[in-house]
């Protein structure tokens, strides 16, 4: 069956036998109730100039997911303007983020976008020496080139963590490090959405992929 067809039946939950992934698949990833947050974020980002073209389905799924597994120590990698940062905490105030920029400009606008979140937030050029609860990756942010992006996300990861990979069909690099994040058999769930990879790492459950 082609790759796209797999895509419109697994996203449905046809073909699904996880009681969790089912429910993951429709209720979470796929849910498109709105949220209060969601017009406050907007509401911010208006008086920031920020028009609403700038948000995405990444940033509404981002806020989805620490909702759904309710995470408290966030790690983003490449979070260039703070858009989806603001997401991430707007579950719950007790939420913490760590969030790893180097680009000057974007950096800027970050800390003016997020400062009324400043004891939430860390804008960081290097990643602390800890777990998180979830760990948000955008593969089209220039790591160093030496450094292996799999193994520097299970040293700041724990049994409960999930990852939200993005750009993961950006170039060869990226789809070769999604490739490897899905045959890895530490990843016990991956769900690949063409663009983005949600990846669950409790051993609980069997190892399986699923494209949605």
């Amino acid at each position: 069956m082609p790759a796209f067809l797999k895509r419109k039946r697994t996203a449905k939950g046809f073909g699904v036998h996880s009681p969790f992934a089912f429910s993951f698949i429709t209720k979470v990833v796929n849910e498109k109730l709105p949220y209060n947050a969601y017009f406050d974020i907007q509401n911010h980002l208006t008086k920031n100039h920020i028009g609403p073209k700038e948000i995405s389905e990444i940033h509404y799924l981002s806020f989805r997911l620490v909702n759904f597994f309710h995470s408290k120590n966030i790690l983003e990698i490449g979070s260039g303007k703070g858009i989806n940062t603001l997401f991430l905490i707007a579950p719950s105030k007790e939420i913490t983020c760590v969030s790893i920029e180097t680009n000057l400009d974007k950096i800027a606008v970050a800390q003016k976008l997020l400062y009324h979140k400043k004891d939430q937030i860390e804008i960081k050029n290097a990643i602390p020496n800890r777990s998180f609860d979830a760990i948000f990756c955008n593969l089209d942010y220039k790591l160093h080139k030496s450094v292996d992006v799999v193994k520097l996300l299970f040293e700041h990861s724990h049994n409960q963590t999930f990852w939200l990979m993005m750009n993961i069909d950006k170039n060869k690099s990226a789809k070769a490090t999604w490739r490897k994040i899905k045959t890895d058999e530490r990843t016990r769930l991956t769900f690949d959405r063409k663009h983005v990879g949600i990846v669950i790492l409790n051993s609980e459950y069997h190892k399986l992929n699923y494209l949605i």
